[in-house]
This record gives structure tokens, sequence and C-alpha cells, in this order.
């Protein structure tokens, strides 16, 4: 590591040649670099992924080495190198480049991204290098050629030269007839000319899409169901009962949700247990109706083990909230622990792929039981007839058979 005093005492340097040292992280930032380095080698060291604006302070530095090192690049990773002129980043494992990564660096006239991963260029991303750039290396990326290299040829054919042209060839995801040739030798003007008869089936193609989704989208609840219907044909399913009812724990139902959601607790949730599950009067209702005197998780704990059956209410602010996804993960343990289906999750709003942590992809990857909050009337009656069915009865796990 090179650490923030690495450079006391050092104000003549110019050249700093790191290579080959096992260096795994740059513990330093605009106020300790020697200002007046030119050359900065770090090759051949582990530095998977620096942290932007590392050379901010290197507003000297012409030469830039980072080959055979890292796995992506931040956008602001080269703000501050103003004067740099040569940048060397082959030979690392990078499969993208943010269109901002050269946005400071005006002079650069040199630039190495051999033998990396790279599959297709955006323009954007050259756009603030391309009045300065006079030569790039690209050769040894498993490049798709295809129409979009349609700005970046037309570069390579004026004034920017390409290194090792003969090692820079189209992969096999490339357009037909292209892949394994050299790169300089695709011509997008042949290949990717107007075709009206594409154009014509793929707008056709797309209009019988909307509708089919259309359809699907209207009439989900009811495929949803003939297709359960036809799993069980296929599959066969016999379900392994739990033998003992409500009556046999200490709470009949526990309901766990984030704060923010009561109001949809108390005016749909709970009014619809009265009406639907009168013989469930001994139900505990979020944080207010825990047992008190008792620390909060032990609390959450003891809840959860002596309920008949727990209820998760998701939403896109619970899943952020981390005492709300320790209540979860409290829930999955007793469901490992006692091999019974006694957890149903409820959706309240759709949740982007990315914002849903890990323990409930885990949930949900597991099979478990888990319903969404519908839009609509015809939804509505569904939901609420799986939600009673899925709380009458508890079903011992089975990783076998795929639950509904």
């Amino acid at each position: 590591m090179i650490e923030p005093d690495f450079f006391e005492g050092m104000q003549d340097l110019r050249v700093l040649r790191v290579e080959y040292c096992q260096l795994k992280d740059i513990n330093t930032g605009s106020h300790t670099w020697t200002v007046d380095l030119v050359e900065l080698h770090l090759a051949g060291n582990f530095l998977t992924e620096i942290t932007p604006y590392t050379f901010f302070g290197l507003r000297n530095l012409t030469f830039l080495d980072l080959g055979n090192n890292i796995y992506r690049l931040h956008q602001d990773l080269f703000q501050g190198l103003v004067q740099v002129r040569s940048m060397n980043l082959q030979g690392n494992f990078l499969s993208y480049l943010d269109e901002a990564i050269f946005s400071n660096n005006a002079k650069l006239t040199t630039l190495s991204l051999a033998n990396n991963k790279l599959t297709r260029f955006n323009q954007s991303t050259f756009q603030p290098i391309k009045p300065s750039l006079s030569s790039i290396d690209l050769s040894n990326n498993p490049i798709n050629c295809n129409c979009d290299l349609k700005g970046l040829l037309d570069w390579l054919s004026g004034s920017l030269q390409l290194l090792n042209e003969d090692e820079t060839i189209c992969s096999l995801a490339s357009l037909d007839s292209v892949g394994e040739k050299p790169l300089l030798d695709f011509d997008p003007n042949e290949l990717c000319g107007l075709n009206i008869v594409l154009i014509c089936v793929l707008s056709l193609a797309a209009i019988c899409f909307v509708v089919i989704v259309g359809f699907v989208y209207h009439n989900r609840w009811q495929l949803r169901f003939k297709l359960y219907l036809l799993k069980l044909a296929v599959l066969g399913y016999n379900e392994l009962r739990d033998a003992r009812d409500h009556n046999d724990y200490e709470f009949d139902l526990n309901i766990i949700f984030y704060d923010d959601d009561e109001h949809w607790i108390r005016e749909q949730l709970q009014p619809a247990f009265e009406e639907r599950l009168p013989q469930f009067e001994r139900n505990v209702f979020g944080d207010d109706d825990l047992v008190i005197g008792m620390h909060y998780l032990d609390s959450v704990d003891y809840v959860v083990s002596r309920s008949y059956k727990t209820v998760i209410v998701l939403s896109r602010a619970a899943v952020r909230d981390r005492w709300f996804m320790l209540k979860l993960r409290i829930a999955m343990d007793h469901v490992s622990d006692t091999q019974t289906e006694f957890v149903v999750v409820v959706f309240l709003e759709g949740i982007p792929d990315d914002e849903i942590p890990f323990l409930a992809r885990l949930y949900l990857s597991d099979g478990r039981p888990f319903l969404h909050w519908p839009n609509d009337e015809r939804g509505l009656e569904y939901f609420w007839n799986e939600l009673v069915k899925s709380l009458t009865i508890n079903l011992r796990t089975n990783d076998l058979i795929p639950n509904e």
C-alpha cells in the first residue's frame, strides 16, 4: 500500500516505478502526491479497483501505466490528469468504459486498451480526446463488430492510427461474415444499410408482441391459475401438512411491517383479517404489540417462534431499513429450523431488481410463498383468497416440488 506520507521529502521526484510489487491499494490523495511527477508506472500489481480522484494532484503527469491490474475504471479516476499524453491500460479485465472516463484528458495522444474484455466502444467515451488522440491499440479484445462501430471505424479511416491492426479481430459474436476477421476489414456501410423488409417484419413483430403482452396482462390472474393447475397435472403434489393448528400456538398471526406502511395495514389488512379470519384473535400487528420487557430482537424472535403464521409486508422503503431486514432474517431462520412454511411475504409494490436485498432474493429463490398486492379489482379477490388459504394451513417445506 502507498501510504499518505510516502512522498515526504521527494519534491524532485519525476519518475516513479512501482511495478509487479503486489501492490493492492493506494491510500493517497491530491494533497500527498509530489506534484512534479511526470511518469507513473504501476503495472503488474493487484490494484483491481482504484478509488476515484486518486491521481487528482498529478497535474504535470504525462505518462500513466496501469497495465495488468484493474477490473473496473471509475468515471472520475483520471480527473486532474490535464497533461497526460500517454496512457497504458492493456492487460486488464475491463469490459466497459464509462462515457466520462476521459473527460479531463484533452491532451491524450496515445492510448492502449489491448488485451482486455471490451466488446463495444461508445462514441461519446472518446469524444473528449478525439481532437488529440493520434494512436490507439485495441488488439486482443473480443470486439463485437456491428453497426454501432461505424463512428469508430470512420475515425480510424481518418486521423486516428490503429496499432497492432492484425491482432485487432472481430469476435464470433459479430455480424455474419465478419467474425474472426480484422476490424479494419469490416465495412458497416455494406452490412448496415436500410433494410425495408427487415423493418416491416420487426414492426409487425413489435405490434404482435404488444397485443400479446396486453392480453396476458389483462388475463394474468386466470392464466396464473391455469398454469398452476398444469403444474399440478404434470408434477403432482403431495402436500405435507403440519399437524398443529393455530390453537397450539401462543399467537395466531404475526404481521411484520415497516412504519411507513402502517396505513395499509390498518386500512386494508386488519379489516380483511377481521372479516375473513375471525377465528384468529391473538394477533401481533407490528412493533407496538411486541412483548414488553424484553430486548427488541429477543421480543421479535419470541413472537415469530410462537406464532402460527407470520406475514412480512415488503415495500421499497422496508427493504432499505436494516432493522426490518434483521426481522426478515429471524423469520427465515425459523423456517429453516422448523421446516415449516409459516412465513408469507406480501409485496406492496414492485421493487426493482437492483434494490432487492440478498435475503429477499434468497427467500424468493427457495420458492417460498409470496403474493403481490394488485392494482385492480379483478386481482383483489384473488389476492385475499390466496392469502387466506396460505394463512389457514401450515405446510412442511418441500424442496423437491416448487411452491405455487
